[in-house]
């Protein structure tokens, strides 16, 4: 075997195990041997996606592009790592021309429905999702992503079948965990949910949705992270658009409440009182995302479940 076939080999089982650090060095080497091949490129753009890399995944994945530029999976790891920049714009490009490059790809519907959804187009990402659970019924994948959209609906019954489904097709999967754990959140046990996220994370340390369970099982228990927890909830089950009119509805509601209490001759004190309620929630809403962070960063420390982590 040709050293760039053996680099390769050995860099795809590492990957195939979840071993995305270790798969770095040998796609190197592979790349050393034949620079002008387009799928060591590829690799390792995954690779270093998996490790939150994401200048270097985002060379590579250009790269693979530039080599193949016909090539679907290439434009699709582009918006993948585009997704992790926050740059939804053109993550939809790439994965849209995916998709023209290939229609019949599961993944590539998949991955549109997800930016779709990240972004707040739910009408949208549902029908993406369909086209990929149409072409792939079975994925775990777009199980998982059927999940996790109800949970932004709120439909906890929903995403704890979808969990079942997983765990069904895949036992151990992390994403199958993880919506079985925010099922148990949602249902108040949060020592369950706590569990099931550092299952979910022994298996898989860079799962967003499990960092995210993880601290939002912790936080849940803690007075201000419950608080915030339950806050942030409703502004994600209600979408960014009627999120932004439930604040202002508030808003409308204090001015009301202070001509009111005028009108109706309430004590002198009402309007201060009023007018500090609702400083106090103008200053949550805009630094408790500040003080959250900053807990879950202290709660993190204490995980230990690989070096990696």
């Amino acid at each position: 075997m040709l050293p760039y076939e053996r680099a390769l080999r050995h860099a795809e089982a590492l990957l195939r195990a979840g071993n995305s650090g270790g798969a770095i060095e040998p796609l190197r080497d592979a790349l050393t041997a034949a620079p002008e091949e387009a799928y060591p490129h590829l690799l390792l753009a995954a690779a270093l996606r998996a490790q939150r890399r994401l200048i270097g995944a985002r060379y590579e994945a250009e790269r693979a592009i530039a080599l193949a530029p016909t090539w679907a999976p290439a434009h699709l790891e582009l918006a993948q790592v585009s997704m992790l920049q926050q740059h939804r714009k053109a993550a939809l490009a790439s994965a849209d021309h995916a998709i023209e490059l290939a229609p019949c790809d599961a993944d590539a519907h998949l991955i549109r429905a997800r930016i779709l959804r990240l972004g707040g187009r739910r009408s949208e990402a549902q029908a993406s999702l369909a086209t990929a659970l149409g072409l792939e019924p079975d994925s775990p994948e777009a199980i998982a992503e059927r999940g996790y959209a109800a949970l932004e609906r709120g439909e906890i019954d929903a995403v704890e079948a979808a969990g079942r489904e997983i765990l069904a097709l895949r036992p151990g999967r992390s994403d199958g965990l993880v919506l079985i754990g925010h099922a148990q959140l949602a249902h108040g046990h949060s020592e369950e949910a706590l569990r099931l996220a550092l299952d979910a994370l022994a298996q898989s340390p860079n799962n967003l949705e499990a960092l995210w369970l993880l601290a939002s099982a912790k936080m849940k228990k803690n007075p201000i992270g419950g608080l915030w927890w339950r806050w942030n909830r409703l502004l994600v089950k209600l979408g960014q658009a009627r999120a932004i009119f439930f604040v202002v509805g508030v808003w409308v509601a204090y001015q009301w409440a202070v001509v009111a209490s005028k009108d109706l001759e309430l004590p002198p004190v009402t309007p201060s009182v009023l007018s500090l309620v609702y400083l106090i929630f103008v200053i949550y809403t805009l630094s408790a995302d500040t003080i959250v962070r900053r807990m879950v960063t202290k709660e993190l420390a204490r995980v230990r479940i690989r070096p990696s982590f």
